[in-house]
Formats: structure tokens, C-alpha cells, sequence
């Protein structure tokens, strides 16, 4: 091993530094030091060392300067250091010396031990580095597209010239996003109130000259990748144990006190059990609640300001630490703005040390947390560019470099790319001025070259001259396995992985030493499915890099060709770093010419040698020596070549030739070629185009090739044919190029290359016994003995095989060889389809075999393709090995043959079976799966897209169409929404992006996928399906508004399709298939699909849905005896045929029988006629005045009086009837349920209390007017009546029954209330005796069962109300005991809440709170808001604070968002606007069109008053004119030369302009959509002197500015109320802008007091 050192001073030195090399465990080899003459002092006279077998010289004997093995040139740092130092004596300098220069050299070989965890040895870069220190990627910046770069991770703090590393952090994928658009101001102590309600302190140190602050929150979880938020699970999980256990023991300590207070045997009384029964329940709760415990993580509120200059953010972290520590307050936080600004970052908490940066968009609406996905990110930016100046041997590649990190990894997905990250990543790039992208992503994909995201970085590429390295893949070794973007795309570079001895030894830890280096096993090999190399070069694809600081470490080791790309990407930029350093013109093709040509060739006799590792391994210095010698011939810099070929009696051009098919190299074959020089599109015509004139010799790489020899090319392209004959070509892969040279500088190298793959299959229906030229054997069963195979690490072998016309899967058997240790092997089966992913048509195996192991697999083929089977030792798999191998076809073909439909109306349906190539076990077996439930939009919203982040260039909008759809589950599963269109479409997919979320009924969303859509599981209920898609060509999105979703719910257990041998047993549904049978070669039989029984459908199998499931015909053979590996066993084969089932209707159901009326008495029919007539027409108007009654309004006090009048008079008619006493029950109910609302007090609690009174007695006089006894009797029959009119009184009887448990209900209700607030009322003169003493919660306790009803009865008798609240306690038990006599209380969802309550109140808070359980969680639609807070608030008084915050977060997340929502009724005639929570409607919008008019009504939505009108003319609607709730005109909006023009009626002029965005807005609609809205609120906020850009202000600032000077004639207090108040009612209606002016105009018009209370 020789090795070459600066430093060396002295002989003591030099035999110090040859023993260690000599004992280094580098290498085996003898450990020569070569010496090189010192430039400035005479070279040593002591002898040289001589190392065993050296065979080294005196240096006297080598001549004056030559150089000798041992001589060490002395370093400029030790010399300079002489110089200025004083002369010490010779012993003492050669000791000091000899120390330094030791400890040197051992920094010296630790380095090379180590060096290769971060190789740049491989690839030039320590060479370039060392000869051009300044070169070393200063001034270029790098963009790294991945899962985001941890900006305070070791090493990507600086450049080698002190400039910040890391210059931007953006999260593109809108994954940590926050909406920040409400608007809050702060009280007088300071403090805002957050959007979950907290309250927060402001710190008074912070700037906010409008006084505004924008509020939103969080998850945590939501935020922190997969490995960060397992780790803090954990240990959330100890503390929470802890809580836990100590809550237990309280529990179970409690029960103990019962237990020694009553001694068994002892007679207990009721009280006791109830006492002992909660006692119980509560440790039985716990154990519950435990079982059920999902962490939710911390939640985060945010808060966004401006503060003057630039927009400020907060964050409130205190939920991440203990409740009461104080730590992580928002005032404690220091602000930070966009990251690009200042470059702040911050960490969350020292638990979790995880780094953030934030960003602030669309003027504060909108707060972006970035937090990395993953680690990958920081250790690809590491390998590219970081700086350790403390040890600069772990440096990345270009340690000048800075970096923009653009986070393209979904932490919402697990990381998945989303094409929304990629577009906004190319908008960073080009927002930053990147030179460079390195992109580590990448996957499979049907279609090479092609897709809306490669279309961008083309245009990035070709068009702004940035670079863009991508990896090519980790799915080899099978050869056309590279994915996009990187190995399938043109304009990308594609990088595979490449491991060196060193980076082995020091990055893998190899126990053996590797000979040489070679390709990983895993690295993806070309070419492109069109012919395209795939791989452009290849560079080392492992490091130990530095990763985030939350993985708690500094630097890891990572291997993949995500590492060879940043380790190829910072070469490149030291190539940009010395172009631009030198002033040379720096454009991608002009690098990527040099790097291609310079390239060190690996493996180039190997015909898959340039497949695997393309053009070689990277060579810096030597690229950035061809770029100095060339950079007077590259003109024009940016000049590219375009070369296609074309068979010649083909249609479809590829970029390369590629001859896979077995037809394909029978016989002799021409491709018209052509090639097209490519220029900037801003070219020159006279200075570039027609400068484009090149000379150029063609050269073809093999003898079956033939091309002319020479090529005068211009700059319209030429034309030339190929020729190629395969058909003497042997059995295997062949590889060759047509390569075109410059004429007058061949060293150039080739300017252009059309790679050529041709594979010759083996053909097993070739005669039987042949033997093919790899030692294969062809037997006549369709098998082939492939032979023995032999292996050393890294080996590849392939076998290409023709599948066989009728084959439909093949089996592969494998027998291990002798080994000394087992040994790791890739296996693969591959075929290429046209537009198929080869990852859809490829099975695949990662195996480790012992001596003599044997394994077999199965796995579907296509009749006709080529098969390709390699086998792979693993690279580090260390020794020699061999494996014999045999492979066999098979098929039993189905006609028809890819997908089966079984009608369920149309009877069974007949499939035939083939045995196609040889004697076959044939079992049909069918079963259906999935249930597929087509949806179609329910809603279609299409708007612009104006922010910054997502404008392409050159100002091109993007557009995003929302698409929302509605499912409801019968019954609950997991459930896939899918847009068979769209998805698996990535890089190939013509959209920039599809995003999916699932809602429930709480607008909580449950799942979130893109492309590759997951299951979600679902309970039975209602759930809303949102889909995002984005595109420019706003064109392309209309035609998309009603595309179909298919909603795949997996069923729980499949549904066997009955199979028959003949129709007659299909038809009798009898002697169903269940042998198995053989067929012959070449016999046919036929079986009879169907039908499936209705009473095994799923529920929601509605007539017309399909289910989908296979149908399998073949069996695998048994396994073979003795066979050590996974035997088949006869199972059911690999090859499938889809099925689909058709559900037929439904069975009509047989109608039910009528109910005759009974029979008059004989001789009465005459007489009794008339009086029935009478009877019936009184009834009849009856009937019509309790509905007019019910219709009346209270809204006034004349329609209250008359109300009174109108239900006195009938009750004093009909007393009696129970439709007029239910429906003054309910008139009740709604006064008291309003007053309670209100929330006033003093006088107010009197009038509820009044109210509820009204209650008790509308209750008391429904419950009088019910025969209670003869109900009784009545439902305790065994047996029903029979005979006329025995149904019409079981459906009396039934709603009698109904209405007294309703009646009964409310009167409970309206005492449990009057009881609750005697409670509250008394609480004041009881709380001096409950501060007095300590309660058990506070003292660590459990509070005892019944304890809070005691202490509440015991503090209202001390404020002198206790017998009153005794006699209130006494009627609601009578109530609710008379209750329970007619309904289960416990068990009814309608009155589970109030028999949890009634458990609350007396003191059995356990039972209570599982009494809640059926409601809480309910099947079929979310929990209610109340039932969710009354068990957080029995857990509190529990004494559990842990579960009660718990039960708190949780509601956080399923709380509905305080957002208003429309309803549309007869069509579009009516709109109204009405509150989530509670339905109480607001506002309503009547709509009247004429042909050319239009007219719209604004009402108030409880009580119908007209607010506001607007009248339109005109077939545009271009004259508007808006009419106060008094008919007065009060303004004019009219359409002018593509102005909104605004006019107070006939007032002074024209007060405000704005822009008409056609055809996206209608008049008078200014606010046209959340994105022009941006546009609206800026110059609103000009125009009218609104603050910040809330769509609430925005409107207000227009109407101010309309109607009047200055201000409003309201108290500034009261505007700012009213804005802040109706916020909510306009932000969700953003797509009915119309509202949103109406209501601004309204606020502006009606008196403040109208707005405070909506109703």
C-alpha cells in the first residue's frame, strides 16, 4: 500500500508513520512511504527504511531532487512556524518536532481510515479540492428536494466563507400550514383569546400598530415526522403511566375505606350499594379508559401580527411541557418572521429538540411550520455541501455551497412526494436563484419522458439553466428498472450508487475487504422502457452524514443512490463554483457534455456495463479539465442535442432502440433517426440559430449496427437510417451505440449518443433437449434448466426466457449449492408491458439461502413478452457461492380472458377453462371482495390560485378545483376513495396535483392521500369526500367537474361465488364445484358463474353497484416431498381473473295489509252517517287551526298576542286534543331553550326560571290527557288485536305512548334545570364553607361517591334554600321515576344524557360518565358537542385532571369549527346561512331571476324581515342597485371599460373602483373567491382604510368607503365588534361574495346591538 504524506521533519518521524501504515488494517499489502523532494531544503542524508520486500534505494543512490520512498516534503505551516520562532537547540527542536509532526500523522490516518463514511476520493473532489481551494462551490446554491432540511443540524450552519448555509426553508406540500385568518384583539389585561378558546398572554414588548391578531392552532403530531413522534410517544406514555397509576390507587384505596367500614356480612343499606357500586365503577373506569387511551399529542396555538415593517409569528408550545410549569408561554417566545428575512429557526422543547422555521403567506392568513418529514433531507444536504470546520475531513462535497431547502415529502402521507410540493419547489427554485436541484426522490412509473411535473423542469432546465440531479432508483437489479424523474427523464440527470473499498470499510463496516468497487446490488439499472440509457453516471451511494437533531444524534450512516445523487450534485457544483469563479458560461448541457466524457468507465466489457453504471463514475478535476479545454468550441453554451429513433415501419418515436419482445430480433431491422440541435427559445436567429452548423463523425460500437459515417447538421435537425441485424446474435443482453463526434475535435467526445439494447430470449417451444449458449436446457413441458449459477459478491446473472403463447404463471424453483455460511440473494422476474409500471409486471424477492436450502415461487406471466430472471448475490454478502435453478410455465387461460362480469339479473354466466401448454389441475374458485359505490360531485368549485407560492412563471395562475363528494356507509369497513382516472398517475399524471380528504359529520378530518389512496376505516354514518386538483389550464379543470370517485369499502369477510359444473345446477343452486379436476393439453371445460344469494350482499349493495373480487382456475402442484422451502401445496395459482358482480334490484317486499275500518251496527249506518260527517269536518278544522297555529310567529308583540289569543281559544275548545297540548309544549321549550342562550343574569334567571315552569305545566297537561292505565294495559298484551281497526289503534296507542315519554322528558329537563340553577344560585352563599375546607380533589384525592350532592345540599341549606331545593329534587326523581316507567333511560340514546345528569347530580359521577358511553361514541353520525363536554367535566370532578385534559384535546379536535354553512332548499331559490352547532338559521338569501333582471332579497333568518335588497338588469348583469330594509336606493354598482364602479344613490361621485376579473367574478360579486379576494382586500383596504385583509374587513372597508366619509356613525367599539363578530359568516362563504358585500353593507346600516346577538 503506498501512501503519500506532507509534515514529515525527521527519521524518527518517517519510521514512526511506516510502522503504523505497515500495522494499518487498510490493506494486507507491504506499506511502502513515497517521498517527494522538498521544493525549498536538500533532501535528508539519512538512509531510508526499508520495509520487508521494499526492494527501496538509498536515497544517495537516486540523484539530487529525485524522489525516494521515504522522503517527506516538509508543510508550509511547520515551516512558516520555524521561520518565526526562535532557533532552539537541536535536541530540543528535533523532540518538539517529532511530537508535532506525530500527532499530525496520526490525524492523518485517522482521516484516511474514515475518510471513505464521506468519499470524495472516488470522484475527484479531494483532488479538485486541494489543487482549487477556492472552487469549492462558493457562490452557487444548491436547492435539495426532499423531506426538508433541519437548519440547525451539525454542519449546515456555514460556508467555508462564513455565509449562512442554509439561505430559505420552505414546507412546499402545505403539510404544516396553519389557517391564521381569524381575527382577535386583546383584552385589557393583555391577553387574546386562542382558537380552541385558551387564553393567552400577550407580551407588551411585542409591536402591533393595528392591534390585530391572527389566531389558529396546531397538532403536534401533525407537524413531527413518523420516528420523532414514536420516541415521544414512549415517553408521553411513562408520565401518563404515572398519572395513571397514582389515580388507581386513589380508586382502590377508596374502595378499601368502604370495605373497612362495612365489614362483610354487614346489611347495607340502598345508599351503601349505590356508594359501593360507584366505588366499583370507578376502578372498572380507569381500567377502561386506559385500554382506550390514544395520545393526541401537544396542540400548538399560533399567532401571526404585523408589526409595521413585516408580519410577525408566535407560537404557544406550553402544552408540551407539565400543566403549571410556565414553560412554553407565547409571550416567552421570540418572534420570528419568513425564514428567507432573517433565517431564525427555533426548537419546539428539549424533549422532542426538533428545529422549525417558519413562513407567513397571503398576508397573514395563512402560517407555515416547517418541520422536516424525515431525516433523509439533512443527510442528503449534508453529503452536498456541509461544513465542519472543526474537522473538515467530514465535509460533504462542496462545503461552499449553500443550500435552499424545499420540503417536497408530505409529513401528512408518511413523506410521499405530493405534485403540490413538487410545482411550488420549482417555483423556490426559481424565487432563489438556485444553480443546482438535487432530488432524492423518485419511483416507477407507466409512461417515460412525459407528465406535467417533468413539462416544469424542462422548462426549469432548458429554459433558466438550472441543473437537476435526481437518483435514478433502488428497485435493481433487473435492468429497466429505473424511475422518474431521474433515470426516465431527459432533462434530469440520472445517478446510480456506486460503493468503493474505502467506503465499505469505513461507511458499511465490511469484515472483509472488498477487491474492487462495483454497483450496489439495489441500484436501479436502464434502459428507459423507450430505449433511453436511464443511468446517466454513477457516484458513491453511501455516507455517514449529519441528520436532523431530533434523531438525537449528529451523523448516520444512510446508503441508497438518495445518497449517490447530492454526492453527484455537489460535484457538479464545484464545477459551477470554478465556471463561475473563472467567468466560463455555465448551462446544464454544456456540464453535463463535459461530465459525461470524462467519466471513469466501470465494467465496460460487460454488455450490461453502461446499463448499470452509465457512463462511469464522476470525475471532477477531470470534467472541470475538459470544460476549461472546450469552453471555446461550446458555443452556443447551452446548445443540446434531441436525438429520436423510429422503427422505419413504425409511427412512435423513442429516444433510444430497444428490442425486448421475443419477435423483435428475429430479423433484420431499420430506424429513421433523427437529431435536433436545441437552443434557448430566446435565441438569437443571426448570432446563435444560424451559427448552429456542426461537422460531424458517426461511429456505431458493434458490428450489427451500421449508420453512415459521416453528418453536416444545422440547426433544423437531420435525418439518417439505421440498420441493425440481430438475428446472428447469441441468446442474452447486447448493448451497443451510434456515437456522433466533432469532426475537428474528436476529444471532445461524443456530442450526441442513441444507445441500442437488444435481448435475445431463450424459446422454450423450441425443440425439446436444446441447449442454449448459458448452459440452459429446454424440456418439453414448457421447463427450463437453467443450470448451475455461480456467484461472488455483487454478481449479477441474467436469464432472458420468451413466455410462451397461453402461459399464465410460472413457477421458479431454487436449490442453494455448497456454502460455508448462508448467503443473501435479490432474486427477480421481470416483463415490460407498454404504459405499465414494471413494478405492476415484476415479482421480486429478497432471500437468504443455507447449503443445499431449496425455495420455490409462483407468479403470473403474460403469453408473448420477454422474461427476464436475475440473480443477485448481495454485495456484502461476503465468499463464493452457486445456485442451480429450474424454471417452469403453466396456463390455464380464461376466456374471457383479463376481466369476467357477472350480471346478477341476467342469471349465471358461463367461463371456459383452456389448458394451454400442458396437463393441468383445474378448481375454479370465485369470490368478491370489495363493494365499489360510485359517487359523482356534489359540489364543484373552480378558482384561481393568486398567492406567491403558487404562480408558475412568467405570472401563469394556477387554478385548483375542489371537488366535493358525499358518501353514506350502510354499514361501517374500511374504505378507499379512488379516482381510477388519476391515480398512480405521479410523474407521468397530466395534473400538478390531487389531494383527497375524508370528513365526518364534525368536519373532523380523518384521513388524508393523494395518488396512492389508503383505506380508512369508517364507521356506518355520513361523510363528506373533498378532492383537490390543480392545474394551469383552467380549461382542463372545467372539463373535470363531474368526474366519478369509486369508493372501494373492503368487505369484512369475501363472498364465495358459487361456481357450477353445468347450468342446470346453476339454475337449481345445487352441486356447486368443490374437487378439483384435470384438464388435458389443450382441453377445454366450462363453468357457470353465479348467482350470488341476495342475503349475502352487503347492506349498502344497492341495485346497479358492483362488487369486485377474482376468479382463479389452475392449482399449483403440491410440494415436493422433502422440499425444505415454501411449498405451494395445491394452492390456488397466481394468475387471476378480475370479476365484477352486478347487483340485480331488490325482492319486492309483499305489501302490508290495509286496515279495515269497523262496522257499523245494524240499522245505524243512516243514522250515525251525518254525525260522522260532522265529526269529520270539525276534526278536519281542528286539524287546520293547530297547523295554522304552529306556523304563527312570536317575533313581535302582536304576532306573540295573537299566538295567545289564537291557543286560548283552542285549548278551551279541545282541552284535550294532544297535537295542541305537544305543540304548547314545544312553543315552551323553544322560549325557555332561547332564554337560556342568552346567558343573561339578575332579572334573566327569573324569566327562566319562569320559562321552565311553563315547561313543568305544558308537560303536566300532555301527561294529564293521556289515559296512563289504559296505555298500560293496552302494550302488556301478548298478543296483539285482530280484526277491523286494530291497526289504527296500535298506531294510536304508539304515538300516545311516544308523546308521554316526550312530555315526560321535557318536564324532567325543566326541573333538572330549575333544580341546576337553585344549585347555582345557592353556590354563592356555600362558598365560604367549601374554600374552608379542603376538597378531596385538591388534596390529591378521590372525591367520595355522593359527595358533591351532599355537599350541594349541605351549602343550600346553610344559604337558608334547601327545602326548596329538597322539594325541586323530590318532583324531578318522581318525574324521571315516572319516565323510567316507559322508556330504558340508561339505554335510550334520546335520554341517555339526562340520566347521566340525574347520575351526576347525585354524586355518582363513574356511572354517569359510562351511562354517556352509547352517545358518546355513537355508529352512525358524530358525538354531540354537550355530551362531549359533560364528560370531560365528570372526569374533572372526578378528581382526574390527566383524562379531563385528555377528554379536552380530544374535543379540540372533533369540535365543528364555529363556522356558518348553507343550506339550499327548492332548488336555488333560497339560501340559507345558519350556525353548525345548533342549526339556528341567520341570514337567508331569496334569489328571483327573470331574462333580464335579477333580484335578491337578504332576510334575517329567524324572523324573515327583509334587510336588504339588490335588483340587476340586464343580460350581463352589469347595473346593480341595492335597497335598504325601507325600499330607499342607497347605492349604485355598475360594470364601465372592466370597472366596478360604486356610487352612493345620488350623493357626489363615483366613491370606489375595482377591477373586474371576468369570468371569474359576477356582479356585483368583488370578492370573487378566496384567492382574488387577496387582490379585493388590498384595495379595499386602500380605498375604504381597512386594516389587514380579513374578508370581514375587507367588505366593511368598501362599504365605508361607499356610503359615507370616514367612518360609520357607530362607536368604534361596536365596528370593531361587529367586524370581529361576523368574521366567521363571511371567511366559508368566500365562493358567495354577493353575501359577503350584502352583509358588510348591512352591518354598515343597521344598528350595531342588531349584530351581537345573530339569531
Amino acid at each position: 500500500m503506498a501512501k503519500a504524506y506532507d509534515g514529515a521533519q525527521d527519521e524518527s518521524s518517517v519510521r514512526l508513520l511506516a510502522q503504523r501504515l505497515a500495522q494499518s488494517s487498510l490493506s494486507q499489502e507491504t506499506a511502502t512511504v513515497h517521498v517527494l523532494p522538498s521544493t525549498c531544503t536538500p533532501a535528508p542524508a539519512w538512509a531510508p527504511l526499508a520495509t520487508p520486500g521494499s526492494g527501496a534505494r538509498p536515497a544517495a543512490a537516486q540523484g539530487a531532487g529525485a524522489s525516494t520512498d521515504l522522503v517527506f516534503r516538509p508543510s508550509d505551516r511547520l515551516r512558516s512556524a520555524a521561520a518565526n520562532s526562535p532557533e532552539p537547540a537541536p535536541a530540543q527542536a528535533g523532540a518538539a518536532m517529532s511530537a508535532e509532526v506525530t500527532q499530525q500523522l496520526d490525524r492523518a490516518m485517522v482521516d484516511d481510515l474514515f475518510g471513505g463514511a464521506m468519499p470524495k476520493q472516488e470522484i475527484q473532489a479531494a483532488a479538485f479540492l486541494k489543487e482549487h481551494p477556492a472552487y469549492d462551490g462558493r457562490g452557487v446554491v444548491v436547492a435539495i428536494f426532499d423531506t426538508g432540511v433541519d437548519p440547525g443540524a451539525a454542519g449546515l450552519q456555514t460556508t467555508t466563507d462564513g455565509r449562512p448555509k442554509v439561505i430559505d426553508v420552505v414546507d412546499c406540500t402545505g403539510s404544516g400550514d396553519v389557517d391564521t385568518s381569524k381575527v382577535v384583539r386583546a383584552d385589557e389585561d393583555g391577553c387574546i383569546t386562542g382558537l380552541n378558546g385558551n387564553k393567552l398572554r400577550l407580551n407588551p414588548a411585542w409591536t402591533n400598530p393595528s392591534g390585530e391578531w391572527r389566531v389558529g392552532a396546531k397538532a403536534a403530531y401533525e407537524l413531527f415526522p413518523a420516528g420523532l413522534k414514536s420516541r415521544l410517544q414512549k415517553e408521553r406514555k411513562k408520565r401518563w403511566a404515572e398519572k395513571q397509576r397514582t389515580a388507581v390507587a386513589q380508586a382502590v384505596a377508596a374502595q378499601a375505606r368502604f370495605a373497612q367500614e362495612h365489614p362483610p356480612g354487614a346489611a347495607l343499606s340502598e345508599q351503601d350499594k349505590k356508594e359501593k357500586e360507584e366505588l366499583d365503577a370507578r376502578v372498572k373506569l380507569l381500567s377502561e379508559l386506559d385500554e382506550k387511551y390514544e395520545d393526541l399529542g401537544p396542540m400548538l396555538d399560533c399567532v401571526v401580527w404585523h408589526d409595521g415593517e413585516a408580519w410577525q409569528a408566535a407560537l404557544d408550545t406550553s402544552d408540551m411541557y407539565e400543566p403549571g410549569s410556565g414553560d412554553g408561554a407565547l409571550a416567552d417566545f421570540t418572534p420570528m418572521t419568513n425564514y428567507r428575512a432573517k433565517r431564525q429557526w427555533g426548537t419546539f422543547s428539549a424533549e422532542d429538540a426538533c428545529n422549525f422555521a417558519l413562513n407567513i403567506y397571503d398576508n397573514g392568513d395563512i402560517l407555515s411550520i416547517v418541520v422536516d418529514a424525515g431525516s433523509h433531507g439533512t443527510h442528503v444536504a449534508g453529503i452536498t455541501a456541509a461544513h465542519h470546520p472543526e474537522d473538515p475531513a467530514l465535509n460533504g462535497i462542496a462545503p461552499g455551497a449553500q443550500i435552499v431547502s424545499c420540503k417536497i415529502g408530505d409529513t401528512r402521507l408518511g413523506s410521499m412526494e405530493t405534485l403540490v410540493g413538487l410545482t411550488r419547489a420549482l417555483i423556490t427554485v426559481l424565487e432563489n436563484e438556485c444553480d443546482l436541484v438535487n432530488m432524492s426522490y423518485g419511483e416507477a412509473t407507466a409512461t417515460p419522458n412525459a407528465g406535467r411535473f417533468i413539462q416544469l423542469a424542462e422548462e426549469l432546465v432548458y429554459k433558466h439553466h438550472v441543473i437537476f440531479v435526481a437518483s435514478a432508483g433502488n428497485a435493481g437489479p433487473a435492468l429497466s428498472t429505473v424511475g422518474a424523474p431521474g433515470g426516465t427523464s431527459s432533462a434530469v440527470l440520472g445517478i446510480g450508487a456506486y460503493v468503493s473499498p474505502a467506503l465499505a470499510a469505513a461507511g458499511h463496516s465490511v469484515r472483509g475487504e472488498m477487491e474492487a468497487g462495483q454497483q450496489y446490488t439495489w441500484s436501479s439499472r436502464g434502459p428507459a422502457p423507450d430505449g433511453d440509457l436511464g443511468v446517466n453516471f454513477s457516484a458513491p451511494g453511501g455516507a455517514i452524514a449529519p441528520v436532523p437533531t431530533w434523531t438525537q444524534q449528529k451523523r448516520q450512516l444512510m446508503n441508497g443512490t438518495s445518497m449517490a445523487s447530492p454526492c453527484a450534485c455537489g460535484g457538479l457544483a464545484l464545477l459551477v463554483s470554478a465556471l463561475k469563479g473563472e467567468g466560463q458560461a455555465v448551462t446544464p448541457a454544456r456540464i453535463r457534455r463535459a461530465v459525461e466524457n470524462t467519466c471513469l468507465p466501470v465494467a465496460e466489457r460487460s454488455p450490461d456495463g453502461v446499463l448499470t453504471y452509465g457512463r462511469g463514475l464522476l470525475q471532477v478535476d477531470s470534467a472541470y479539465k475538459y470544460l476549461r479545454r472546450s469552453a471555446e468550441l461550446d458555443v452556443p453554451a447551452d446548445l443540446r442535442f434531441e436525438v429520436t429513433a423510429r422503427r422505419s415501419d413504425g409511427s412512435s418515436s423513442r429516444r433510444g432502440i430497444y428490442l425486448r419482445d421475443p419477435q423483435g430480433a428475429k430479423q433484420p431491422l431499420t430506424f429513421h433517426v433523427d437529431v435536433s440541435p436545441k437552443l434557448h427559445e430566446g435565441a438569437d436567429t443571426r448570432s446563435d440559430r444560424l451559427g448552429v452548423e456542426h461537422k460531424l463523425l458517426l461511429l456505431c460500437t458493434a458490428h450489427w449496427v451500421k449508420a453512415p459515417a459521416v453528418l453536416l447538421l444545422h440547426h433544423n435537425g437531420r435525418g439518417f437510417e439505421v440498420e441493425l441485424d440481430p438475428t446472428a446474435l447469441p441468446e442474452g443482453l447486447h448493448y451497443a451505440e451510434l456515437q456522433a463526434f466533432d469532426a475537428i475535435a474528436e476529444w471532445r467526445g461524443p456530442l450526441f449518443r442513441l444507445p441500442i439494447t437488444v435481448i435475445k430470449p431463450l424459446d422454450v417451444e423450441t425443440e425439446p433437449g436444446s441447449s442454449s449458449g448459458v448452459g440452459a436446457i429446454v424440456r418439453p413441458d414448457c421447463s427450463v434448466d437453467l443450470g448451475t449459477l455461480h456467484f461472488q459478491p455483487g454478481a449479477e446473472l441474467r436469464r432472458f426466457v420468451a413466455v410462451p403463447g397461453g402461459a399464465t404463471w410460472a413457477e421458479l424453483k431454487i436449490r442453494a449449492g455448497e456454502l460455508d455460511t448462508p448467503k443473501s440473494y435479490m432474486l427477480r422476474a421481470t416483463a415490460l408491458l407498454p404504459h405499465t409500471r414494471y413494478s405492476d409486471s415484476e415479482w421480486r424477492s429478497f432471500t437468504q439461502l443455507s447449503a443445499h436450502q431449496e425455495m420455490s415461487a409462483a407468479f403470473a406471466v403474460t403469453g408473448g413478452t420477454t422474461l427476464e430472471l436475475t440473480f443477485a448475490q448481495y454485495w456484502s454478502s461476503l465468499g463464493d457461492a452457486s445456485l442451480s435453478a429450474d424454471l417452469s410455465f403453466h396456463g390455464v387461460q380464461a376466456t374471457p380472458a383479463k376481466s369476467l362480469l357477472v350480471d346478477g339479473a341476467a342469471g349465471p354466466a358461463k367461463v371456459y377453462a383452456l389448458a394451454s401448454l400442458r396437463r393441468e389441475k383445474v378448481k375454479p374458485q370465485a369470490k368478491l371482495d370489495v363493494l365499489r359505490i360510485p359517487l359523482r360531485p356534489a359540489e364543484a368549485e373552480l378558482a384561481p390560485l393568486l398567492g406567491a407560492r403558487d404562480t408558475l412563471p412568467e405570472g401563469r395562475v394556477t387554478h385548483r378545483l375542489l371537488l366535493t363528494y358525499k358518501l353514506k356507509l350502510e354499514e361501517g369497513g374500511k374504505v378507499t376513495p379512488t379516482l381510477p382516472a388519476l391515480n398512480r398517475y405521479v410523474y407521468d399524471g397530466e395534473l400538478e396535483a390531487q389531494m383527497y380528504m375524508v370528513f365526518d359529520g364534525n368536519k373532523q378530518r380523518l384521513a388524508v392521500g393523494d395518488i396512492y389512496p389508503e383505506p380508512v376505516q369508517l364507521k356506518k354514518g355520513e361523510y363528506t369526500i373533498r378532492v383537490v386538483l390543480r392545474h394551469d389550464d383552467a380549461g382542463l379543470l372545467d372539463k373535470l367537474k363531474a368526474m366519478p370517485m369509486v369508493v372501494e369499502r373492503k368487505l369484512d369477510q369475501a363472498i364465495q361465488v358459487p361456481v357450477y359444473d353445468t347450468n342446470s345446477d346453476a339454475v337449481k343452486g345445487s352441486n356447486a364445484v368443490t374437487k378439483e379436476r384435470t384438464l388435458c393439453k389443450g382441453e377445454r371445460a366450462a363453468y357457470f358463474l353465479g348467482p350470488v344469494p341476495e342475503d349475502k350482499l352487503p347492506k349498502d349493495a344497492a341495485p346497479g353497484r358492483l362488487l369486485a373480487g377474482s376468479l382463479t382456475l389452475g392449482l399449483l402442484p403440491a410440494a415436493a416431498a422433502g422440499n425444505g422451502g415454501n411449498g405451494n401445496n395445491g394452492r390456488a395459482c397466481p394468475a387471476a381473473v378480475q370479476l365484477t358482480f352486478l347487483v340485480p334490484p331488490k325482492k319486492a317486499e309483499a305489501p302490508a295489509p290495509k286496515d279495515e275500518p269497523a262496522p257499523a251496527p245494524a240499522g245505524e249506518e243512516g243514522q250515525e252517517g251525518g254525525q260522522r260527517f260532522e265529526s269529520r269536518l270539525a276534526e278536519a278544522l281542528r286539524d287546520a287551526q293547530v297547523k295554522f297555529l304552529k306556523e304563527l310567529k312570536c317575533d313581535t308583540e302582536e304576532e306573540r298576542q295573537s299566538y295567545e289569543e289564537l291557543q286560548a281559544q283552542l285549548l278551551a275548545a279541545h282541552p284535550a286534543h294532544l297535537p295542541l297540548l305537544l305543540e304548547a309544549l314545544q312553543r315552551a321549550q323553544k322560549a325557555a331553550a332561547a332564554a337560556g342562550k342568552d346567558g343573561s343574569s339578575g332579572e334573566g334567571d327569573g324569566e327562566a326560571a319562569r320559562l321552565q315552569e311553563a315547561v313543568v305545566r305544558a308537560a303536566d297537561a300532555v301527561v294529564a290527557a293521556i289515559d296512563q292505565a289504559a296505555l298500560a294495559i293496552f302494550l302488556a298484551q301478548k298478543c296483539g288485536e285482530e280484526g277491523p281497526g286494530a291497526a289504527a289503534r296500535k298506531k294510536d296507542m304508539e304515538e300516545r305512548k311516544s308523546v308521554l315519554i316526550e312530555a315526560l322528558a321535557a318536564k324532567c329537563g325543566a326541573l333538572l334545570e330549575l333544580q341546576q340553577a337553585g344549585s347555582a344560585s345557592a353556590s354563592t352563599a356555600a362558598g365560604a364553607a367549601a374554600t374552608a375546607s379542603t376538597s378531596p380533589a385538591d388534596a390529591g384525592e378521590v372525591p367520595p361517591a355522593g359527595g358533591a350532592a351532599a355537599a350541594a345540599a349541605g351549602a343550600a341549606d346553610a344559604a337558608g334554600s334547601g327545602a326548596g331545593e329538597a322539594a325541586d329534587t323530590g318532583a324531578f326523581e318522581a318525574a324521571f321515576r315516572e319516565l323510567r316507567k316507559w322508556v330504558d333511560t340508561a339505554a335510550d340514546e334520546k335520554y341517555v344524557l339526562l340520566h347521566a345528569k340525574r347520575d351526576m347530580l347525585a354524586g355518582r359521577l363513574a356511572s354517569a360518565y359510562r351511562t354517556l358511553d352509547k352517545v358518546a361514541s355513537p355508529e352512525d353520525k358524530p358525538a354531540a358537542k354537550d355530551v362531549l363536554e359533560l364528560r370531560a367535566q365528570l372526569l374533572g370532578q372526578l378528581g382526574w385532571a390527566h383524562w379531563e385534559r385528555h377528554a379536552r384535546r380530544r374535543m379540540g379536535r372533533q369540535e365543528p369549527e364555529l363556522l356558518l354553512c348553507c343550506k339550499k332548499q327548492d332548488g336555488t331559490a333560497l339560501e340559507l346561512l345558519w350556525r353548525a352547532t345548533d342549526g339556528i338559521a341567520l341570514l337567508g338569501v331569496e334569489t328571483y331571476r327573470g331574462r333580464l333582471w335579477e333580484r335578491k332579497v337578504l332576510r334575517d333568518g329567524s324572523s324573515g324581515n327583509v334587510l336588504l335588497t339588490a335588483q340587476a338588469w340586464g343580460l350581463r348583469r352589469r347595473h346593480w342597485q341595492l335597497r335598504d330594509h325601507n325600499g330607499d336606493v342607497v347605492l349604485d354598482v355598475y360594470l364601465r371599460r372592466m370597472l366596478w364602479r360604486f356610487r352612493r344613490h345620488g350623493k357626489g361621485p363615483v366613491r370606489y373602483k375595482l377591477r373586474a376579473f371576468e369570468p371569474y367574478m359576477q356582479a356585483p360579486s368583488i370578492i370573487a373567491g378566496p384567492e382574488h379576494s387577496r387582490l379585493v382586500v388590498r384595495q379595499c383596504c386602500r380605498y375604504g382604510g381597512a386594516k389587514g385583509d380579513a374578508l370581514c374587513e375587507a367588505a366593511y372597508g368598501a362599504a365605508a368607503a361607499l356610503l359615507g366619509d370616514g367612518p360609520m356613525a357607530l362607536p368604534a367599539a361596536a365596528v370593531g365588534e361587529a367586524a370581529g363578530g361576523c368574521q366567521a359568516a363571511i371567511a366559508p362563504r368566500a365562493d358567495q361574495p354577493l353575501m359577503a358585500l350584502l352583509l358588510s353593507i348591512y352591518r354598515g346600516l343597521m344598528p350595531a346591538r342588531a349584530l351581537r346577538q345573530p339569531r
